[in-house]
């Protein structure tokens, strides 16, 4: 059976310069990198507040691979890290990522942050159609309770993570591994209140020493939890007894666009949330008393659609140290792909290319990878840029190219273009790469050109 969906004439409701689609940290870094190029920005989000996984799905704990190696945040995300913590502090008493956010407290500071640089928010406002024009993008359609809303703009930017605006435009993309479409698990993580945070603390990180029992205690059959991920970590621990994150209950096989698999994962992870909290109350002492204090508002997806862009970026390029004349963002090597087929063993190694286990690969020494701006140009539409996590990369690639930090980096690099597009009135790829690069070094971000 089928249906007819009648053609509608909608009006304009606005137009901008520069349109962002998603406020995570692709979006943020886009809209207020525009911003501030004096252009006029209307940044787009379905959920009530900005700040994508970090915020929706409790990831605070965003550069914990980066201590104690030498590189350090660079950009936008460096700036909102230092003055969110400057203006709300940030309750911590584990010395791991002690510059973690707090969730609640970034939610407040974005929406003063990008207002601060100019950037029009509009929250609730889902996107998954576009009115075309030739190879241009015309128009995107909000999804609101009074029906589709009309916003034309010269530049489009795609930050949505899940590439939304890129496929209602028809641009090819990948999803998932290449020979047989699995992405990572979603997640729900949980979070707690009434932890011993003394008893926690008093001989070391308890939390630390917790997580490497469950491991143990699972791989020897020991717990008897459903869930097949073996892995426990924990966010911040603050003097209340707030554990910020409980990151556990996973749920494998879901395509994260399609409505039926997120619905089988939220009823799946909350099981598995109710599960992980009986565990840790039942088997340790300091964790006796805590409650549920919150569930993660959404599953949180580590992977989806990733575009086709001018260039794909590959793991090769990455682990070759590959250097791009049109490199907008260096990053020190770090790879984590939750294995998309739950086989949790192995050693962790980017050659397994997700099919022999997790692949979970620090930072060493100096080493980096680049990322080109081909790889934000999509090759079907001229007018749009995507940044974040869906752009042009195979799926192992994507496991690094995924890091918050990085993902606001490509988000600066896409804001500047879309900028630079419109003030020449031009298309994003036929802008000066030499001027986007130098406007990038100008915002504190380190590149070899």
């Amino acid at each position: 059976m089928k249906v007819v969906r009648k053609e509608q004439t909608l009006e304009v409701w606005k137009h901008v310069q520069i349109l962002v689609a998603g406020g995570g940290p692709a979006g943020i870094g886009a809209a207020v990198t525009a911003a501030r190029q004096g252009k006029e920005v209307l940044l787009l989000e379905k959920r009530a507040y900005l700040g994508g996984n970090i915020t929706a799905c409790y990831v605070e704990n965003c550069n914990y691979f980066l201590k104690e190696t030498g590189f350090r945040s660079e950009g936008i995300y460096g700036e909102i890290e230092k003055k969110c913590y400057e203006k709300y502090g940030n309750d911590n008493r584990r010395e791991r990522n002690k510059t973690c956010f707090s969730s609640e407290y970034l939610k407040v500071f974005l929406d003063e942050f990008v207002q601060e640089a100019g950037v029009k928010i509009l929250f609730h406002s889902f996107v998954n159609e576009v009115i075309l024009k030739d190879d241009k993008i015309e128009a995107v359609l909000i999804q609101t309770k009074k029906g589709p809303v009309a916003v034309t703009a010269d530049v489009f930017i795609d930050t949505t993570g899940d590439g939304d605006v890129a496929y209602a435009a028809g641009v090819p993309y990948e999803q998932g591994r290449e020979k047989d479409g699995l992405c990572q698990p979603g997640t729900v993580s949980l979070r707690l209140a009434g932890a011993d945070t003394r008893a926690l603390l008093d001989e070391g990180d308890r939390l630390n020493e917790i997580g490497r029992i469950f491991k143990e205690d699972y791989r020897a059959g020991r717990t008897g939890l459903p869930c097949k991920r073996q892995d426990l970590p924990f966010g911040r621990l603050t003097g209340s007894g707030v554990i910020s994150y409980v990151n556990y209950s996973c749920s494998y096989g879901l395509d994260p666009t399609d409505v039926r698999d997120l619905t089988k994962g939220e009823l799946e992870c909350r099981q598995y949330v109710m599960d992980i909290y009986r565990y840790l109350k039942e088997h340790f002492e300091e964790l006796r008393d805590t409650e549920v204090a919150s569930i993660a508002p959404e599953i949180g997806f580590r992977d989806s659609r990733r575009i086709r862009g001018k260039y794909r970026l590959t793991i090769e390029d990455m682990e070759s140290q590959r250097h791009f004349d049109d490199v907008i963002a260096v990053f020190p090597r770090f790879y984590d792909m939750l294995a998309p087929d739950a086989y949790m063993d192995g050693d962790g190694k980017v050659e397994g290319k997700g099919y022999k286990g997790h692949i979970y690969e620090p930072v060493v020494d100096q080493r980096i990878f680049e990322i080109p701006y081909g790889s934000l140009l999509p090759v079907s539409i001229a007018n749009m840029l995507t940044a974040g996590r869906c752009i042009s990369a195979d799926h192992v690639a994507e496991s690094g190219v995924r890091a918050i930090l990085l993902c606001m980096m490509t988000g600066e690099a896409a804001g500047a273009a879309a900028a630079l597009a419109v003030r020449d009135g031009v298309t994003p790829s036929e802008i000066s790469v030499k001027e986007l690069q130098s406007i990038l070094k100008q915002q504190n971000r380190t590149l070899p050109v």
